[in-house]
């Protein structure tokens, strides 16, 4: 009798020494709708049920992500509610741009947090509490040093600072991304003077015409199409070839580029080997 009580408490002492380790229901019943929220789950060590399509594919995802479903998103709503339901997530981690959608997600009885940064201090900032909801905090705030340590060395040396055109194509419109959207601030973080032609808009977009690109007389221009899949090649086409600008520095010099990977407009956890992209293949300022 004596015996078994001992072993009783010992196993009793050895649970409660043994180190808290976060619910896996957390790890298994959430949804992550933007790359930067799935790969910030996947850098902290805990992997969601789910991912949402991004323009790009899977190339924006960490490898551990490769066998993770992959929900398929359409505007404005997002993902669709009813293989969402077949998923019964606890949380979506989701983007303003499917705000429509998530009263439906809640109606689910689905908490939406909002996961998509629009600057780099948002970035660190939301990494912090993706690793408080997922119980990973410790490791969120080693993430964060490392990201920011990144960041510096991709930054230093800058010595040409080019003028930049970064133009979203949207069928045969352009618009330009002003200093607010995600991609002019890597553009300025890389280096870059940003030209927005006067442009001005809360969305971080604005249209402008091709004259306005000609006397903006970028030294680069970037384009980044905004297509469905089977239409992305024409729009390269489109953006590289197009013969209104051709008058332009960048045209002459040719350094007109194409981004077809979606890292220009939505953040990742990738910001500084985006950034570095950028000064090494488009600004040449390494």
């Amino acid at each position: 009798m004596v015996s078994a009580a001992v072993a009783l408490l010992s196993v009793t002492l050895l649970s409660l020494m043994a180190p808290l380790q976060p619910a896996r229901a957390k790890s298994e019943r959430i949804v992550a709708l933007t790359p930067f929220a799935a790969n910030t789950m996947a850098l902290l060590g805990v992997r969601p049920k789910a991912v949402g399509q991004t323009l790009g594919g899977d190339r924006r995802l960490k490898p551990v992500l490769s066998t993770t479903r992959v929900l398929p998103l359409s505007h404005p709503s997002g993902p669709n509610l009813e293989q969402l339901a077949q998923i019964r997530p606890r949380i979506v981690f989701s983007s303003p741009r499917w705000a429509k959608g998530s009263e439906g997600m809640r109606q689910l009885g689905i908490k939406v947090i909002e996961s998509d940064p629009k600057s780099l201090g948002a970035v660190y900032r939301q990494t912090k509490m993706i690793s408080r909801v997922v119980g990973r905090q410790k490791k969120g705030r080693k993430l964060v040093r490392r990201m920011r340590k990144q960041l510096r060395k991709q930054t230093r040396g800058i010595r040409r600072r080019p003028k930049v055109m970064l133009i979203l194509g949207v069928g045969r419109t352009p618009y330009t991304f002003l200093g607010n959207s995600w991609g002019g601030q890597l553009v300025k973080q890389a280096g870059g003077r940003l030209l927005t032609g006067g442009a001005t808009a809360s969305g971080g977009f604005a249209r402008i015409s091709d004259e306005t690109v000609i006397a903006e007389n970028p030294d680069v221009i970037i384009g980044v199409p905004h297509a469905n899949t089977e239409d992305i090649p024409a729009m390269i086409e489109y953006i590289k070839e197009n013969p209104a600008w051709s008058s332009t520095k960048a045209a002459t010099n040719d350094r007109v580029y194409v981004s077809t990977d979606n890292a220009m407009l939505q953040a990742g956890t990738d910001v500084a080997k985006v950034i570095g992209k950028i000064r090494q293949n488009y600004l040449k300022n390494r």
